[in-house]
C-alpha cells in the first residue's frame, strides 16, 4: 500500500512548473499510452490495470495541478454543506431531512471522500488533454479514460486522495471469540472473503451496471440523448402518471405490521452513502448547493418537473426536485484503476449486509460502544428508564448535542432525535416504535441471562444476546414475513436452509436495495393509526397523517409511548397495491413536506436512485428472471394485465426497453400468495438465498447454536417479542395478519423462548 504524501510535499515537488512542461517523458511513453488508447476505442474492453501504460501518458503533466484543485473543490463543498446544516437562521428543506435520514457514519464520510477527490482528479485531467491535446477528440468516447494516466501517475492520485487507504487487507482472528461471535463491522464472516458482507464496502450487483459514458455518468446525465429513438421521461412525470394514488386500498389479508417490518428489516440490510458534500463541486457557478440548481453537475442531478404538474408550477415555483447522487466507492468508476481491473462505479453500503441485527448494534465498533451501558458490568443497552408514558418501559437514548429532529409546535422543552443502531430511527413514529421493542428485547436477554449465568461478564452477556437478538429476526423473518411477501414460488426458489456455503457473497446487490425491496415503500398508507386496548382509535391522542410523524420523536415521548402505535400497526390494514393505485400521495406529494417549501416526492427519488446507479432497465430484468423480453409494451400483458396501464407506460417512456425498473417491476400483477410480481420476487428471493447461505453465523449454521437452542429460536414469534416488550396484553398470534379482536390471544398463550437452554455447563 503505498504511503500518504503531505499535500504540501506535492506541491513542493510538482506544483509550480508549466503543466504541459512534459507532455510526455518520452516519445516511448507517448506512443505507448496512444497505441493503448487506440485499441480499447476499436476493442471496447474494459481496461485491466496491469496493462494500463507505466511510461508517461498525456495526462501526466496535469495531475500534479488536478490533484490540488480536486482536493480544494471536494473540501470546498464539504465545508459549505457544513456551514450550511450549522447555520441556525437558515430555513430548513425537505432536502435537509432526506440527508438526515442518509446521514454517513464517519468512516463512509472517509470513503466518500477519498473517492470523489480521486474521481474529480481523473475528470479534471480528461477535460485538461481534451483541451489541450491533439489527440483530446479521441478521448469522447474512450473506453476507460485512466488509460490517459500512468499507473504510477494513478497510484499517486490514490495515495494523495486517501483511496490507497481503503486498499487494506484484513487479518482475520483466529482465536475462539471469533469462531463464536460476528464483528459488529461484518467482517471475517466468510475467512476467505473478509470483506464480503461487511460495512463500508461496495454494493454487489446481480447485473452489471449501465452508465451513460459507460462508467460513472447515469442515463439521463445527458438530458438530450436518445434511448430507442426516445428521450427518457422526468422521472416526477413517471410518477404523475403512473406512481400516485388519493387511495389507500386495504389489503384483505395482512396488517400494516407486514409494511413496517420490512422497511426495520430493510434497516438492517443496506444504507447508501450520498456525496459528502451537498454541493457543487465545479467552482464559479451562481449558486452552489444542490437545492438551487436545475443543471447535472456532480453530485446534483436534479429531478426535473414536467409542464403541468399537479402539484409544483416549474415557472412559479422551480423546475426541478433537488437530488444528490450516491457517493462512488474507491476502486470503481473513474477511481478503479486503483484495483486490478477497472470496473464501473460502484455506490458504498455503510452497514452489514447480514440480518446481523446491526440496526440495534450499529456497524461500526465506535457507534457499538455509544450504545452500551457500562454503568454496570451487565451487558445491558443504553435506555432512558421508565420514560414510556403508556407502559412505563424504557424508551430509546437520546443523541448527544444539538438536534435535528422537529418539535412540538405547541412549544415545550427541546426532545432531541432518538440514538439507535442506525441512523434512520427516527424517520417515523412506527420505526421508533420497532427500534425500541428490540432494545428491549436486548436487554430483556441480557438480565436473563445475567440471572442464569451470575458468572458471565458483561462482555458475554452482550454478545449473547445480540446472537439471540439476531437469531430471533433471522427466524422471524424466513417463518413469518417472507412467505406473505414472496409467495410459494418464493419460497421454493430460496429452498431448504443446506448449510453454510463459503464460496456465497452475501453482500447486498445494488438492484435489491435501490428497487426491488423498495417495493414495500408502494404499501405505506397515508396515515399512522394509534390504538387503544380496544384496537379503535384512541380518543385522547388520535390517529395523524404519516407526513406529520416525519422525524418527530417529541410525540412518542410526549403524546403516545409505542403501544398505541404498536396496536396501530397491529390492528390497521396494510395498504394493498395494484396497478392502479401504486404509491399514496402522502409519500409522492408531501414527503418531508414544510411550511412554504416543495415537498419531495418518494416515487421520483427512487426512480432517480436507480438511474443514479446504473440499474439495468426493466425490461434486462425481465431477461435475468426467465422473463421472455419483451418488443413492445402489449408483450407485458402476461406480467402487467391492466391494458390501461400499458397504454400509460407507452405514452410516459416510448420504447418498452426504457422503463425503469422500479416503476416497471412495482406495476407488474402480484403472483399467487405473493405481494410481489415475478421480476421482484426473483430478485428477493435470490438475494435472502445469499444473505442466509452466504452467513457463517446463520442460527441453523452447525456450531452457532446447540440444537435445544435452535430449536427455542425456531419457536420464537414476532407476537411473543412484542408481548414481552411492550405492556400490551392481547394481539393477533400472527401480527402480520389481520385478525378480528374477538379472535385476538392472550399474551399468556403465546410461548415464549426459554433461555435456560443458555445455562452455561461448568466442568469440575
Amino acid at each position: 500500500m503505498n504511503s500518504v504524501l503531505p499535500v504540501g510535499i506535492l506541491q513542493d515537488t510538482l506544483v509550480g512548473k508549466k503543466e504541459g512542461r512534459r507532455i510526455m517523458s518520452s516519445v516511448t511513453g507517448f506512443l505507448s499510452c496512444l497505441l493503448f488508447i487506440s485499441t480499447l476505442l476499436v476493442s471496447g474492453e474494459p481496461a485491466k490495470s496491469k496493462d494500463v501504460p507505466n511510461e508517461s501518458c498525456p495526462g501526466d503533466p496535469y495531475v500534479s495541478g488536478s490533484i490540488l484543485e480536486a482536493i480544494g473543490r471536494v473540501d470546498r463543498a464539504i465545508s459549505i454543506t457544513e456551514k450550511m446544516y450549522d447555520d441556525p437562521n437558515r430555513e430548513v428543506t425537505p432536502s435537509d431531512f432526506l440527508a438526515l435520514f442518509r446521514h454517513m457514519s464517519p468512516g463512509a464520510q472517509r470513503e466518500a471522500r477519498a473517492a470523489e477527490i480521486m474521481e474529480t482528479t481523473i475528470q479534471l485531467v480528461a477535460e485538461k488533454v481534451k483541451a489541450n491535446h491533439k489527440m483530446g477528440k479521441m478521448i469522447e468516447d474512450l473506453p476507460a479514460i485512466s488509460a490517459l494516466i500512468s499507473q504510477r501517475q494513478l497510484n499517486t492520485i490514490a495515495s494523495l486522495s486517501g483511496c490507497a487507504r481503503s486498499v487494506t487487507r484484513v487479518n482475520c482472528p483466529s482465536n475462539p471469540l471469533s469462531r463464536k461471535y460476528r464483528t459488529i463491522d461484518g467482517t471475517c464472516n466468510n475467512r476467505d472473503n473478509p470483506l464480503w458482507g461487511s460495512s463500508l464496502t461496495p454494493f454487489h450487483r446481480f447485473l452489471p451496471p449501465i452508465y451513460e459514458n459507460q462508467w460513472n455518468e447515469p442515463v439521463g446525465w445527458n438530458k438530450t440523448r436518445e434511448y430507442n429513438g426516445f428521450t427518457l421521461p422526468s422521472v416526477r412525470h413517471v410518477s404523475n402518471q403512473l406512481m400516485t394514488t388519493a387511495t389507500n386500498v386495504e389489503d384483505p389479508d395482512y396488517t400494516h405490521m407486514l409494511t413496517q417490518w420490512g422497511q426495520f428489516l430493510d434497516h438492517d440490510l443496506d444504507l447508501t452513502a450520498t456525496a459528502v458534500g451537498r454541493t457543487m463541486f465545479k467552482p464559479g457557478m451562481n449558486v452552489t448547493s444542490c437545492s438551487e440548481t436545475c443543471e447535472n453537475i456532480m453530485p446534483c442531478f436534479p429531478i426535473q418537473i414536467p409542464d403541468n404538474d399537479p402539484r409544483i408550477d416549474n415557472v412559479l415555483d422551480k423546475a426541478c426536485m433537488p437530488f444528490t447522487r450516491s457517493s462512488a466507492v474507491c476502486g470503481t468508476g473513474e477511481t478503479s484503476s486503483l484495483f486490478n481491473t477497472v470496473i464501473a462505479r460502484e455506490q458504498i453500503n455503510q452497514i452489514t449486509s447480514f440480518i446481523d441485527a446491526s440496526q440495534v448494534y450499529g456497524s461500526t465498533s465506535e457507534l457499538a460502544q455509544s450504545l452500551r451501558d457500562f454503568s454496570t458490568d451487565d451487558g445491558l443497552l443504553r435506555v432512558q428508564e421508565g420514560a414510556d408514558i403508556s407502559s412505563g418501559m424504557d424508551l430509546l437514548p437520546f443523541q448527544d448535542g444539538e438536534t435535528s429532529c422537529l418539535q412540538d409546535p405547541n412549544g415545550g422543552d427541546i426532545v432531541p432525535c432518538f440514538l439507535a443502531g442506525d441512523g434512520r430511527s427516527n424517520e417515523v413514529n412506527t420505526l421508533i416504535a420497532s427500534h425500541t421493542i428490540w432494545l428491549r428485547e436486548h436487554n430483556r436477554i441480557a438480565r436473563e441471562l445475567k440471572r442464569i449465568n451470575p458468572h458471565w461478564k458483561g462482555e458475554q452477556i452482550y454478545q449473547e444476546a445480540r446472537k439471540i437478538v439476531g437469531s430471533e429476526m433471522q427466524h422471524i423473518t424466513y417463518t413469518e414475513y417472507l412467505p406473505k411477501i414472496l409467495g410459494p414460488r418464493g419460497m421454493d426458489q430460496i429452498g431448504e436452509y443446506t448449510g453454510y456455503d463459503p464460496n456465497v457473497n452475501p453482500s447486498t446487490r445494488n438492484e435489491f436495495a435501490t428497487a426491488a425491496f423498495r417495493f414495500g415503500h408502494a404499501a405505506i398508507g397515508g396515515t399512522v393509526r394509534r390504538f387503544d386496548e380496544n384496537y379503535e382509535e384512541d380518543p385522547q391522542i388520535g390517529n395523524v397523517a404519516l407526513h406529520e410523524t416525519f422525524f418527530s420523536p417529541w410525540r412518542i415521548v410526549r403524546e403516545s409511548g409505542i403501544d398505541s402505535v404498536v396496536r396501530g400497526l397491529m390492528g390497521g390494514f396494510a395498504k394493498l397495491v395494484t396497478p392502479t393505485d401504486v404509491m399514496h400521495e402522502e409519500l409522492s406529494q408531501n414527503l418531508f413536506a414544510l411550511m412554504n417549501q416543495i415537498a419531495l416526492d418518494l416515487a421520483s427519488l427512487n426512480t432517480q436512485r436507480g438511474r443514479d446507479h446504473a440499474l439495468p432497465f426493466y425490461n434486462d430484468w425481465r431477461v435475468f428472471c426467465n422473463l421472455p423480453r419483451a418488443e413492445s409494451f402489449d408483450d407485458l400483458s402476461g406480467e402487467i394485465s391492466n391494458s390501461d396501464v400499458r397504454d400509460t407506460l407507452a405514452d410516459v417512456y416510448g420504447d418498452v426497453n426504457n422503463i425503469d425498473l422500479w416503476p416497471g417491476a412495482l406495476l407488474e400483477d402480484h403472483e399467487d400468495g405473493a405481494r410481489v410480481g415475478p421480476t421482484f420476487r426473483c430478485m428477493m428471493a435470490e438475494q435472502f438465498k445469499a444473505y442466509r447461505n452466504g452467513d457463517r453465523f446463520w442460527f441453523e449454521s452447525d456450531g452457532v447454536l446447540r440444537s435445544e437452542q435452535r430449536a427455542e429460536i425456531s419457536g420464537v414469534t414476532l407476537a411473543r417479542v412484542i408481548c414481552d416488550n411492550t405492556g400490551i396484553a392481547r394481539l393477533p398470534p400472527d401480527v402480520f395478519r389481520r385478525t378480528a379482536v374477538a379472535d385476538m390471544v392472550a399474551c399468556e398463550d403465546i410461548p415464549g423462548i426459554n433461555l435456560q437452554f443458555w445455562e452455561e455447563i461448568r466442568q469440575g
